[in-house]
């Protein structure tokens, strides 16, 4: 047998399902076609007959050449795809539809429960006759057939001919990305950011990165692991960027303020330089990996404080999550090996004894009066912006 069948064991397509996208009403095309041009993406380098839009699936046409495990690999990867499975295609009769199944029931090691259904409804016969017509051959053709059987194969007639799936693995669900707008995330070398990335995503939101570093410039920076966390969150992404902030106009303007409040008046100005940028480059949310409480300037009071009179909308995916959550996401999605690698960036800066809870005017004044809004612009003239490609 050539090495591609071997690849492509006789499915015709990969049966690709949307779910919440059918909750959409007047847009709901626009949702769909964009999960389209997503799914084709994460496809550019695999070999198939093009991504066809099925109603309320996508079919990806496969030819000898396709590596259905390669693609269903991609896939995994797709926020909007709700579930999908290799299948073969069979006109819309009901001997076609048996022996299409029981060609494909004898190919499969594990036993199959069968489920049909009829999307297509002006055919002369039902759902449940096409599993009586396969229950009785079953031992006569020795069909793997089990009701009980946790592995499914799904029998959909639709107006084109009849989709016959062998299996169901869940996708990722959610929004496709890039439906809902642009976000800019606060990137630290941590275990959070990067999950809250992941949630952004996850809602459709396209998102890029801002990172401050402690390198004497943005190019040094770049060889750093940031950009492997960039990297292997782009899997989800697509082509995305990095903005690398240097650390030192911060500092040096921060000399001569009080150390209490360093870390507070730290995150104050991250949050401004964020708004800055999304301002200049039109993007329209602010993404932390902020959790409720979770160190000292994360409280209620203090998150108030360091976001008071902020002209950006700041979304914080993880506010609820505890740090075993967060941990078990970030090992899920590979990205908690790089966030614990050794890394010395600006969040770590530690202040003695940080005040738990602070009033928004108290901090206000003091960023104004450290000349930090002056600092904002000796930053964002010295960004490096960096492209990173879709892995």
């Amino acid at each position: 047998m050539p090495a591609a069948q071997k690849r492509n064991p006789g499915y015709d397509c990969i049966a690709v399902h949307h779910g919440e996208l059918w909750m959409r009403k007047r847009n709901r095309g626009s949702f769909v076609s964009a999960l389209q041009r997503n799914i084709t993406t994460a496809l550019r380098e695999e070999k198939h007959d093009g991504v066809k839009n099925a109603n309320d699936r996508f079919l990806i046409m496969l030819s000898s050449k396709s590596d259905t495990t390669a693609i269903m690999n991609k896939l995994r990867y797709v926020f909007g795809v709700s579930w999908f499975a290799p299948a073969v295609m069979a006109p819309n009769s009901i001997d076609g539809i048996v022996a299409a199944t029981a060609a494909l029931l004898k190919r499969s090691k594990k036993s199959r429960r069968i489920i049909a259904n009829r999307s297509f409804k002006e055919v002369s016969f039902t759902s449940e006759q096409i599993v009586h017509e396969l229950l009785k051959k079953r031992e006569k053709m020795r069909l793997n057939i089990d009701k009980e059987s946790e592995s499914l194969m799904m029998i959909n007639v639709t107006k084109d001919g009849t989709i016959i799936c062998d299996g169901k693995e869940r996708g990722l669900g959610g929004l496709p990305v890039g439906t809902s707008g642009k976000a800019l995330v606060l990137l630290s070398g941590g275990i959070d950011s990067p999950v809250a990335a992941y949630y952004a995503m996850k809602r459709g939101l396209s998102v890029s990165y801002l990172h401050m570093h402690m390198y004497p410039t943005g190019e040094e920076a770049e060889r750093g692991k940031i950009r492997e966390l960039v990297r292997a969150l782009s899997k989800y992404s697509g082509k995305t960027r990095i903005f690398y902030a240097p650390s030192h106009p911060f500092l040096s303007y921060i000399m001569d303020s009080s150390r209490k409040y360093e870390l507070i008046l730290f995150k104050r100005f991250l949050l401004d330089l964020a708004a800055n940028i999304a301002k200049k480059e039109g993007i329209d949310v602010i993404i932390t990996g902020e959790s409720l409480g979770q160190v000292a300037s994360q409280t209620l009071g203090n998150l108030i404080s360091e976001s008071a009179d902020l002209d950006a909308f700041i979304m914080r995916p993880l506010i609820g999550m505890d740090k075993q959550e967060i941990i078990d996401i970030a090992k899920r999605i590979d990205t908690y090996d790089l966030s614990i690698r050794k890394y010395k960036d600006v969040c770590s800066i530690n202040t003695v004894n940080p005040p738990t809870s602070t009033k928004p005017e108290a901090i206000v004044s003091l960023y104004k009066k450290s000349h930090l809004p002056k600092a904002i612009k000796t930053t964002m003239d010295k960004i490096h912006v960096s492209n990173v490609e879709m892995t």
